[in-house]
């Protein structure tokens, strides 16, 4: 029986398919996230840290107590200052606080650290084409498409290209991971469980990053001690009794051999110990949208430090979305105050985009119109609706920063003016010019040349940019049977142009109407709408070609 992939157990054969073909390992990145979840809780509090706090008090000595990561009753892990208080991993708790009175200790929280491991993954979706969580500290990269994010780097000459492109994309990928608050150790591989191996191991020395070329992967894991390899410690044991310290004994050992003194653990084990997993890698699917949110040290009574924390929020939940190559076009903003309750904002954006500069306008402008009740004790920021976004290319003459500020004054009107006073009208197929139109949100398109009326497609009669609440009555003047002026609002207006008519009519089954529309230049108003009503011959401005 195959173990289950997601554990990352190699196949039922090294290297072979279901039907017995040789099946090559992939090529795998595998991150490694030490002390993953002491990393979640600083990092939390990093972001928790707003206001210009001081990092160190001069009366109270250090602003911020050691911590240590507490599983069963015993220390899992612990920061620097814990240690150099004397707390060690795996001591009991009333041992570790008799060493250090002022250790703060967090219990151990899976749940919390496998959302870590996926937002993370999330996010990593830009850089490969399938991402595995691998718990309980690490992800698992497609490294098949390197030379992508690699680009011209990996045609340099006199290097391997390959190698190029795999060390571009491990650089990469830590790059991301510390964007979004995480240290972590690299590797690549062939193989799944191998490359998580060697990343667990990697030595800071090595710059974060263990580079396997194809082929060596049992040469690199042959130092690694068997706690490694995942075999647990009486197995270990019984290996260490027989002189077996590291992966190359055990991976010399035979099969036959391993599998009657250590069952299917130490062929598992010894598989790995080899290099032997071809088994494929399980992609990650976001199911729901992402969400950051922090709690603060200390309430914040007003808007100004509360933008360093969400500007910290905002990156992290732009990176996810960007890994999915979606956009955010509606954000929440919710607010925790002291002592209870919340305050919800909702931010429209003018465009879809993940882009972090074109949420923070909005997102400060609806901000500092809050009248808060109470003082601010945590922050969550949600992607709330979501499209995709495709790659544009710019052409000449393009302005995407002009682009940017119209979205920036799009957010403080709506702010301003309300969320619904921002509209744009969408065509529909009604005779009725007043009711040919529906409202729809206004989002500016960056595809528009320029700032004129766009060009009316051959054969299609022209609309005016701006319809009256009403239609205004209007009185015509002229001399000999031609139309020399018009009375409009009490003042005569010369015609300077007349094209037209237009007929106009039907909709017999609801309110019947034919009217005969002209296209009129006014001195003074410019190009105009004008009809005349066939039921009463009268005429009247409906409205104006701007």
């Amino acid at each position: 029986m195959q173990p289950d992939a997601r554990q990352g157990g190699p196949g039922p054969a090294p290297g072979r398919g279901a039907a017995g073909r040789e099946r090559r390992a992939p090529r795998v990145l595998a991150l490694h996230l030490p002390d993953l979840p002491l990393q979640r809780i600083r990092r939390s509090l990093d972001s928790a840290a707003c206001g210009g706090r001081p990092p160190e008090d001069e009366r109270h000595g250090p602003a911020r107590r050691p911590v240590a990561v507490l599983g069963e009753g015993r220390v899992s892990c612990c920061d620097a200052e814990a240690r150099a208080a004397g707390v060690r991993p795996g001591m009991a708790a009333a041992e570790a606080l008799g060493a250090c009175g002022r250790l703060e200790m967090v219990p151990l929280d899976p749940a919390g650290d496998r959302a870590a491991l996926r937002a993370l993954a999330e996010a990593l979706l830009a850089l490969a084409p399938a991402v595995e969580v691998s718990p309980p500290d690490a992800l698992l990269l497609d490294a098949s498409a390197a030379h992508v994010v690699a680009g011209p780097a990996a045609g340099r000459p006199g290097a391997d290209p390959a190698e190029l492109a795999e060390r571009a994309l491990a650089a990469r990928a830590l790059a991301l991971a510390g964007e979004m608050g995480y240290a972590a150790r690299a590797a690549v591989a062939d193989g799944r469980a191998p490359a998580r191996a060697l990343a667990a191991q990697a030595a800071r020395a090595e710059g974060s990053l263990r580079w396997v070329p194809p082929g060596a992967a049992r040469k690199a894991l042959a130092p690694l001690p068997l706690a490694a390899l995942g075999l647990s410690p009486a197995v270990a044991g019984r290996l260490a009794e027989v002189g077996v310290a590291d992966a190359g004994g055990l991976a010399r050992l035979p099969e036959g051999t391993l599998a009657h003194r250590f069952g299917p653990e130490g062929v598992r084990a010894a598989r790995l110990a080899r290099g032997e997993d071809a088994s494929p890698l399980v992609p990650y699917q976001p199911e729901t949208l992402p969400a950051e949110g922090v709690e603060l040290e200390a309430p914040a009574e007003a808007a100004e430090p509360l933008l360093f924390v969400l500007k910290r929020l905002a990156d992290r939940v732009a990176a996810r979305l960007a890994g999915r190559g979606l956009g955010a076009t509606r954000l929440k903003l919710v607010l925790g105050l002291d002592p209870r309750g919340e305050e919800r904002v909702e931010v429209p954006l003018a465009q879809p985009t993940a882009a972090v500069a074109r949420w923070l306008g909005p997102l400060k402008e609806h901000l500092f119109s809050l009248r808060l009740p109470a003082a601010v004790v945590a922050l969550r920021l949600v992607a709330v609706e979501v499209a995709p976004v495709a790659a544009e290319q710019l052409a000449f003459g393009d302005r995407p920063e002009a682009l940017a500020a119209l979205e920036g004054v799009l957010a403080r009107l709506a702010v301003r003016l309300g969320d619904g006073a921002l509209f744009a009208a969408e065509p529909v197929e009604r005779y009725r010019p007043e009711s040919a139109y529906r409202t729809v949100p206004f989002r500016p398109d960056p595809r528009r040349p320029g700032p004129g009326v766009p060009e009316v497609p051959e054969g299609v009669a022209s609309r005016p940019t701006r319809l009256l609440p009403a239609p205004e009555l209007v009185v015509a003047e002229g001399e000999g049977g031609r139309l020399t002026s018009l009375r409009v609002g009490g003042r005569e207006r010369a015609v300077l142009a007349f094209q037209g008519p237009e007929r106009l009519a039907g909709e017999w089954w609801w309110e019947r109407f034919a009217r005969d529309y002209y296209r009129v230049r006014l001195e003074g108003l410019g190009d105009c709408w004008i009809y005349r009503d066939g039921a009463d011959g009268r005429l009247y401005l409906h409205g104006f070609f701007d």
